[in-house]
């Protein structure tokens, strides 16, 4: 049994939607306080926030399917997603040079490294869809 849509339009809905709005928040802080954790040179503890995150943004997944918040059809979605992943990557690079107008080469390194990642990202998807398309 599938659980796509099955809280929609039950009374269910307004506290699923709450709670994938919550957890979803929860990735962010989570991987905030992580990254703060590690410069703090709390290593252990960040690698426990992590472990929370991923918790927190498969929950907000769950919490997602069970709303039909992401179209059932995964792979026009990731076809979407695979653009967006690749104009996010140039739109993340102009930020991190005006970071580093700014004279913030530290944030610029890392706003950076997210360019890439979301490049990366463009690629790996790109190759899904092109493996599935000939499946």
């Amino acid at each position: 049994m599938s659980l796509y849509k099955i809280t929609k339009g039950t009374a269910l809905e307004k506290q699923v939607d709450s709670y994938m709005k919550a957890e979803a928040h929860g990735v962010m802080l989570y991987y905030a306080l992580s990254r703060l954790a590690k410069e703090q040179g709390l290593n252990d503890l960040a690698e426990t926030l992590i472990t929370i995150a991923n918790d927190e943004a498969r929950h907000a997944g769950l919490y997602a399917v069970l709303n039909g918040e992401v179209p059932q059809d995964i792979f026009a979605m990731l076809a979407q997603v695979q653009k967006a992943e690749e104009a996010g990557a140039v739109q993340i690079a102009k930020i991190a040079a005006t970071a580093r107008t700014l004279g913030l080469d530290a944030a610029a390194a890392e706003i950076d490294a997210g360019a890439k990642d979301e490049e990366r990202h463009g690629v790996i998807l790109a190759k899904i869809l092109k493996d599935y398309a000939k499946a």
